[in-house]
């Protein structure tokens, strides 16, 4: 109130704007969807079995599931379209021959453990993997 000219307020001072929304991290997205059972949340071990939408899971934890519904809190909403082993598919999935062998990554990713069986590409996030219904080859 002084209008003494001693202080020139700028925009954001003067209008308050709403908050963005948080995004979430497309990196660590991608590390949960190919690194870690979409069920159980544990890191994913052969077998493996994906559904038609895509998502991974540990062979054990479906088997828990279907047994028992209730053995995860969350498992209703994940695996709504799985009612039977008839709903996945066992993947034929190779494992990364240098896992051992090459140092760890510095930029916090982890050592991807499986690999493409024809273009050797890292299964990291990083490119796309899919697999056939058919067969399970991935």
């Amino acid at each position: 109130m002084g209008n003494d000219g001693g202080s020139i307020p700028r925009r954001n001072e003067m209008v308050r704007e709403k908050k963005k929304d948080e995004k979430a991290d497309r990196q660590n997205q991608a590390i949960a969807l190919n690194f870690f059972c979409a069920l159980s949340k544990l890191p994913l071990q052969e077998p493996i079995v994906g559904d038609e939408l895509g998502r991974l899971y540990n062979r054990q934890a479906v088997l828990e599931y279907l047994l028992d519904r209730s053995a995860f809190g969350d498992g209703h909403s994940i695996c709504d379209n799985i009612q039977g082993l008839k709903d996945v598919k066992t993947l034929k999935i190779m494992p990364n021959p240098t896992i051992g062998k090459k140092p760890s990554s510095f930029d916090g990713q982890p050592t991807a453990r499986f690999v493409c069986p024809i273009t050797m590409k890292e299964m990291n996030g990083n490119s796309g993997f899919e697999f056939i219904w058919s067969c399970g080859c991935v």
